[in-house]
Formats: structure tokens, sequence, C-alpha cells
């Protein structure tokens, strides 16, 4: 066996392998051989039947047999030569020749490796965070979710309007009513009955609709011609008032008032921005890592984690092959940046001798299913130790821990958004936040 190892690009490996045809007659007579004392042919003892009747029924499925046993003896030659392409990027399904008597026996293949680079830097890194103060305007629109969310329906004996919700039987011909509650508030209903308004309790009419496949009742998608509706109720939607009542339904002790909710509410507020601006800074830090340290992209490798991408968020049956081309042109840029900061990452870990024992990567997945609603007592089956799903887990904390290592020795300059990231505006802002003081109303 020859098995030779070209480089034409630094992450492009390309393994030419060979077996003689000597070579090939030996290791086919030798599985002959084999496989003879396993059969039993009619009128031969086992063991006994001639090589040239093995061949005629099995020869096939021999040749099938050795040609993945020798590709195997060659990629394992190959890895011993180049012990990278045991964790290749991508690999291109071998090119190999078939098995014939007098010939050679021959394979190559095409694979693509992590790209050798210098780690130029990872550490002092300067990164302006946004500091976002929480003003009255989102605390009300946050309030008004929460007591729209635990709203209540109340009868109204009047006229339905567009901000009402209407009870109604609705009825094909020949067909039983269908209890239906109409929020005339949604534009989705809205548009089929929109005659509701004005209609009173015991009101009878007919529409004519054609309702589309995406309809939000399931009951009526599809559904075209015309149908009878009766008006059962007219009811409003109610919020509840902030006092005391509320608040005890909230489970918030018996002295909790308006302004404790306003500032629990302006804390739940800041918490969000403060974990947006956290995964901003985290962001510009990954983009400063990947300017910081040029690394290229094996081209095929690139190409396969862009469809996986694309696979993975669309549905590429359904998009047109132009508008799939643009589609790529948007994302490639992500996909390349990506791809890059995971090469740079997995070298720091590297650098850094950063490690993570099997509890840990346990104790990681019972966060993981519990956050997804499961026991987390199930993440040991879901993610079982020596699995690849576990080392993926494993890569994944690591990268994060280098990330955050490459953060506490970068330097993050707080900046609200009427300041700049420098001179004595920011220097005052530090002051500020020294001293106690704050910007929240």
């Amino acid at each position: 066996m020859a098995v030779s190892i070209e480089r034409p690009e630094p992450s492009v490996i390309i393994v030419k392998g060979e077996y003689s045809p000597d070579e090939v007659a030996s290791k086919l007579n030798e599985m002959v051989n084999n496989y003879a004392g396993q059969i039993q042919i009619p009128g031969f003892r086992r063991g006994k039947a001639p090589k040239s009747m093995i061949l005629a029924r099995y020869g096939d499925s021999l040749k099938q047999d050795l040609s993945r046993e020798l590709l195997a003896e060659i990629v394992q030659e190959a890895i011993e030569k180049v012990p990278e392409l045991e964790n290749a990027l991508y690999t291109d399904e071998p090119k190999i020749e078939k098995i014939e008597e007098g010939k050679p026996f021959s394979v190559q293949i095409y694979a693509e490796i992590v790209p050798q680079f210098e780690l130029k830097k990872y550490q002092d890194f300067e990164i302006t965070r946004e500091e976002v103060p929480v003003d009255d305007k989102e605390i009300d629109s946050v309030i008004e979710d929460i007591l729209m969310r635990n709203s209540s329906l109340e009868e109204r004996h009047r006229p339905a309007t567009e901000n009402d919700f209407v009870k109604i039987e609705f009825s094909e011909a020949d067909q039983e009513p269908i209890p239906m509650l109409v929020p005339l508030d949604d534009p989705e209903f809205f548009q089929f009955f929109a005659e509701l308004v004005g209609k009173s309790s015991d009101d009878t009419l007919q529409i004519e609709a054609q309702f589309p496949d995406g309809f939000p009742d399931r009951r009526l998608r599809g559904k075209t011609g015309k149908f009878n509706i009766k008006v059962v109720k007219v009811m409003e939607q109610v919020k509840p008032k902030l006092d005391s009542e509320f608040f005890k339904k909230m489970g918030k002790p018996e002295e909790y008032n308006e302004h404790d909710f306003r500032k629990e509410v302006r804390e739940y507020i800041g918490q969000q921005k403060s974990r947006q601006a956290d995964d901003v800074v985290k962001s510009k830090l990954i983009d400063a890592i990947v300017e910081a340290n040029p690394v290229p992209v094996p081209e095929k490798y690139f190409q396969s984690r862009m469809n996986d991408y694309i696979n993975e968020q669309w549905d590429t049956s359904k998009i047109e092959p132009e508008k799939l081309d643009e589609l790529k042109q948007q994302i490639a840029s992500y996909i390349r940046k990506q791809i890059q900061y995971e090469f740079i990452v997995d070298k720091i870990v590297e650098q850094e001798k950063i490690d993570v024992d099997d509890q840990e990567v346990i104790n990681t997945a019972r966060g993981v299913i519990s956050s997804m609603g499961y026991s987390p007592d199930a993440a040991e089956q879901v993610f079982k130790p020596q699995t690849e799903q576990f080392e993926n887990l494993r890569k994944r904390i690591k990268r994060d821990k280098a990330l955050e290592l490459v953060l506490s020795r970068s330097k993050i300059i707080a900046k609200t958004p009427d300041e700049t990231p420098q001179g004595k505006e920011n220097s005052n802002a530090d002051k500020n936040q020294d001293s106690g003081e704050s910007n929240s109303p």
C-alpha cells in the first residue's frame, strides 16, 4: 500500500492511496479463504468449494467488503501521517476505483482541516457598553401589558363596539352552529366580522366570506360561502385596577402599593436592558477578536455550514433559486465570522488550558433541560457521557469560558445615549456611579 498526502492549500488535504494488483489479489484471496469456511455450496464440503465458484456467486459482495476494508486502511495510514485528519472539518465522498483482477485499487479523498494561524491578540480590547436608562413610558407600557394579560371579560347590555369581544353562534347551511368568541379588536377577525359592530344580544345576520388557510380559528380555515351568525353576548375587556386586591392576587404583601409595583417593573426592565447590553458587548467583543486574528475559512466547509444553517431556518423547497442565492449572499458574512470565531476561541481554549469536567457538563445539561420545561433529571438521558452531543456541550462550555476570560481582560467603557464613550463625559458618568447617583426617573 502506498499513501501520499498533497496540500494544495494550507487547510486542504488530498489523500491518495493505492494497492498494487498483487496486493489486491492477495487480499482478495485471503478474504475468499476466510469466507469459504463460513458457507456451504451444494456438492462441496464446507471450505472445499473452488475459488472461482465462490467468486462467481459472491464476488460482488466480497469485492465491496474488500473495498471498504482497503479504504479504512488507507484512511488510518493517512491519519497517522496527518493527525488533524481525524477531526477533519469537511470531507468529500471518496473517489474509489472498482476492484478488478489485474488492476490496482486506488482511492482519492479531499478533506479540509482547521487552518494553522497565529493567535495575535485576545485581551486588552476596549468595548463600549450602552447604559440605557428606563423611562416612565416603558414602565407604563409593561404595566399595561400586565393588566391586559390579567383582564377579564364582562357582559355589556349594549351594541358591540370595535373594541369588544362578541360571543356568537356561527353556522353554515344545515350544519350545527359553532360557538365562537370574536375579538373585534383583532384585525384578522375584524375584516370578516366587522358587521358585528352595532349588533346586540339575540341579533342575527348573514355574512359572505372566504376564510384563509391561516385563519386564527382552525374551525373556519379554508371555509367559503354564506354563514349565519347569532349574537349571544357582547363582552368588554376590563383591566384590573392597581389596588390592594390586584396585588394580593399577584402574591404581594399587604403593604405593597402602586409605587412598589412601578419600582419592581423598573427593576425588571432594567435587568432586561442590562442583559441585552451584555449580549451586545459580547457581540462587539467577538467582532474585535475576529478582526484582530485573521484566519482563513476553508471554502467547502464554509458552503456546507451555510447550507446547514439555511436548511435549519427555512424550508428551501419553497424558496426560488434566485431568492436562495440572495439569501446566501445576505448571511455569508455572518456564517464566515462565526466559523472564524470558533477557530479562534478554540485556540484560546487550548492556549489557556481551559478544561471542563463531566460533572460541569452534566450540571449545564440539567440547566438546559430545565429551561425547556422538562425535569432536570432527564439531562443524563439526553446528554449521555461519551456521546457526540455530550462532547459538543462540553466544547460550548469551554468556548463560553474562553469568551468570559477575554471579557475579564478587556476594558468595558460605559456610555449612555447622550454621552460619548471617552473624555470628560465618561469620567463624569463614572463619578456619578461611584457616588451612588442615578439618572433613573
